[in-house]
């Protein structure tokens, strides 16, 4: 009991974080523990201005956020998991406070400006650990890989309730313009939506309006490369060390799609969290970071 309590006080300050605007970040509040602040900073790719956070030390890490998202999606894990790793966490062009140019949107401009990102920094080898759309992203880089592309070498995968498989449900609306539309989204992202009363409803919708990437996610939802960028056929290309991390009440995108990850890739292993919906770094930080750990750090993940 003390334990789900602690999680959704976890929770609701994740929600409060992020309806305001922040140039640093620290996460003690949520884990009540000492931590150092996350420094803002910016690098030009492709005459853009990506925002990104460099935290932590050891072997690369980059954390991948998802469709109309931003790289506060990561606040939960950053601390545990930068103790262990660098972690470098973008705002994905067209999100956050990166430059929101009016392209064509495709899978295929995130992983071109992941790379490009990367060897900015003249980043040599990393890990992708890519949630939801950042997924889908993810697995293409590695896709690309797999094929010979010249992107920078990837050593490990990680896949969080990822995008880029055929649905055979229709999603919900992915770029709310309502209150009830946006109820609705969060109704299917969470599992645990008792903390989201009118007053945390309104909040979220205001932060959603002030993002300004309505653009994008329009963009990318009618673009119809999408229909060519998915995985469905191309799994069996991803050659690196892949684990696949689910919720399994996700109402977005159901835990079907990830056995159908594990499935596919060679040596893939499937960790699911019960009583967790699309974002098990929020709803189940402490499992999902001891998994993602263990992963990376060459353990076994326990599967379930």
């Amino acid at each position: 009991m003390r334990r789900e309590r602690r999680r959704g006080f976890i929770l609701r300050r994740f929600v409060l974080l992020l309806t305001i605007d922040v140039t640093a970040v620290n996460v003690a509040p949520a884990y009540g523990q000492t931590t150092g602040a996350a420094a803002d900073k910016t690098i030009a790719v492709f005459g853009q201005a990506i925002h990104y956070w460099d935290v932590g030390s050891g072997p690369v890490v980059v954390l991948v956020h998802g469709l109309g998202s931003r790289k506060e999606d990561w606040l939960p894990v950053l601390e545990p998991l930068g103790q262990k790793y660098r972690l470098l966490v973008p705002d994905q062009i067209g999100f956050g406070k990166s430059d929101k140019p009016l392209l064509d949107y495709s899978v295929q401009t995130y992983v071109d400006f992941l790379n490009e990102f990367l060897r900015q920094l003249k980043v040599e080898k990393v890990s992708l650990v890519g949630e939801s759309l950042g997924g889908w992203i993810s697995a293409l880089y590695a896709v690309e890989l797999g094929d010979g592309a010249h992107l920078i070498p990837a050593e490990k995968l990680v896949l969080v309730d990822a995008a880029g498989l055929k649905q055979d449900a229709p999603i919900p609306n992915l770029n709310p313009s309502s209150l009830a539309t946006m109820r609705g989204l969060m109704e299917a992202v969470f599992y645990d939506t008792s903390w989201l009363n009118d007053d945390a409803l309104r909040k979220i919708f205001t932060d959603k309006l002030s993002a300004h990437d309505g653009y994008t996610v329009r963009s990318l939802m009618v673009n119809p490369a999408l229909a060519t960028e998915r995985l469905d056929d191309r799994l069996g290309k991803i050659k690196m060390p892949t684990l696949v991390v689910w919720g399994r009440q996700d109402k977005l995108l159901p835990i079907t799609s990830g056995e159908r990850y594990a499935a596919g890739i060679a040596g893939a292993k499937l960790v699911s969290f019960d009583k967790c919906g699309h974002v098990p770094p929020i709803e189940k930080t402490e499992e999902f970071v001891a998994a993602v750990t263990a992963f990376l750090g060459g353990g076994t993940a326990a599967t379930r």
